[in-house]
């Protein structure tokens, strides 16, 4: 069976190739009834169009970049679904390129991708959101991109963020209304905004409810579950531990999980635990995690959206606003039990 060609389609819609281009490059100059007349025939014949015909015939690549550099999977899963979803909708494939951030060569590098790829927009995510050597080749080469979290939010280059601080004092509220009241923080790397904005809003809940800050309960997690493991000993063997865990990762919360278990400190009847991402693992662990869902996917397919805008109307497309987190209450988290004074320690990335 041959394939289906464009000016097929073009032939029972009683419309011109040009017009069914058009159609299919999403070009202004074609009526709506038009529009989706040619959108009927395509369907109708099962109609694909030939990427690299239409990359010649715009003069532009049709491909989107998405730069990352992040252990978890089910991050990088999450950035990938969301991107590719709004890429496929607008007729763009999609290049899938993880960094090293610590590489010396990584701008040489980056540069020759983006010459031998011509790809015609960029999708960068922390840390090289914060990378200047990288957003200055953007503009050199005169590439459109967004930024996803980037440590600044209030910074006038395009990009999309979530409210990690409001995140972080839902998280803390949950755990006061509790009953808790010295609670423990775990962070992630320093200098990223998901860490830097997390510790703020751990911070900011603390003085709302009159809660003094013990810079005993802060340990450096670095978003790993080793890094947890060995911070939530130090916090579980403390004279006057804490009743709660906050952990920014659900990684985290996991390594402080298992130095509970080790220790034989009952979660959540002697410690309350809230991690942070919603990951698979969170409903996998016993008891469950309570945890904040954090929106990857939803942040990803915005950053799409603001790209492709962006690059189809060549000129910056006002930010979209904050998205937000929700809690997801488990088994975790439980009221402070105050007769056997125990503690709950919040670890956050």
């Amino acid at each position: 069976m041959k394939p289906v060609r464009l000016q097929d389609v073009a032939l029972l819609a009683g419309v011109s190739p040009k017009t069914v281009s058009r159609v299919v490059n999403q070009e202004p100059r074609v009526s709506e009834k038009t529009r989706q007349k040619v959108l009927k025939v395509i369907e109708e014949l099962n109609f694909q169009p030939n990427k690299s015909a239409q990359s010649l015939a715009a003069d532009r690549s049709l491909l989107v970049g998405l730069i990352y550099d992040n252990p978890s999977p089910t991050y990088v899963t999450g950035l990938q679904e969301g991107v590719l979803r709004i890429c496929d909708k607008a007729g763009y494939g999609l290049i899938i390129h993880p960094c090293d951030h610590r590489d010396i060569d990584l701008v040489p590098k980056l540069k020759t991708l983006m010459a031998s790829t011509r790809m015609d927009g960029v999708i960068l995510t922390p840390p090289f959101t914060e990378n200047e050597a990288i957003l200055e080749l953007m503009s050199e080469t005169r590439t459109d991109f967004v930024l996803i979290s980037p440590l600044d939010p209030e910074q006038t280059v395009p990009s999309v963020s979530s409210d990690d601080i409001s995140a972080a004092r839902q998280a803390m509220q949950h755990l006061i209304d509790l009953g808790h009241e010295r609670i423990g923080f775990i962070r992630g790397l320093k200098n990223r905004s998901g860490s830097e904005m997390r510790f703020k809003g751990y911070m900011e809940s603390l003085k709302e409810n009159g809660l003094q800050f013990d810079p005993k309960l802060v340990i450096e997690g670095r978003f790993t579950f080793e890094n947890a493991e060995r911070g939530a000993r130090e916090l579980l063997s403390l004279p006057d531990r804490p009743t709660a865990i906050f952990a920014s990762s659900d990684y985290m919360a996991a390594g402080v999980m298992k130095a509970a278990i080790q220790m034989d400190i009952s979660i959540p009847d002697e410690l309350s635990l809230c991690g942070f991402d919603d990951n698979p693992i969170s409903r996998y662990l016993t008891p469950t995690l309570t945890t904040m869902r954090h929106p990857v996917r939803k942040l990803a397919a915005f950053a799409a959206e603001t790209l492709v805008n962006q690059m189809r109307n060549n000129e910056e497309i006002a930010n979209p606003p904050p998205i937000y987190s929700e809690l997801i209450v488990r088994e975790s988290t439980a009221p402070a039990n105050k007769r056997t004074k125990t503690f709950t320690v919040t670890a956050v990335t």
